[in-house]
Order: C-alpha cells, then structure tokens, then sequence
C-alpha cells in the first residue's frame, strides 16, 4: 500500500505508469520502451509472459497506466 492507502503494483513498470502525471489511460508498446529504457521486443516479451496487462482496441495493444 501506498502513503493514500491505495495498493500498488508490485512491478517497476506499472508503478512508473501510474505515476506519470498524464491524464493518458494507455500507453503503446513503443512508449512504455522509451519511458523504461527497454526494447520493445523486451516489453512484447513480458506482455507475453503475463507481466504486463494489455487491452486490445481497434488492432493495437496498449498497455493500461493502472492494472485492471
């Protein structure tokens, strides 16, 4: 739990996300590997594995700023 009160993610990636002071709700595959410093086939690879949640809309896969 965070000083709020709010439960956090227990991974660094989607704890950068939530931070962000954007009012973005998803972010693409491209963007989360600039902000993390990671290649994209790395986040393709946890999106695979389950790490990352994803949402598919319109034929994109976004990752979402907070988990579902």
């Amino acid at each position: 739990m965070n000083v709020s009160g709010a439960l956090e993610s227990s991974d660094p990636i989607m704890n950068l996300l939530e931070r962000l002071p954007d009012d973005r709700v998803c972010y693409s595959i491209k963007e989360v590997a600039q902000m993390t410093g990671m290649s994209q086939r790395t986040v393709l690879r946890r999106i695979a594995d389950g790490s990352l949640p994803v949402v598919r809309s319109r034929g994109r896969t976004l990752i979402p700023k907070k988990p579902p």
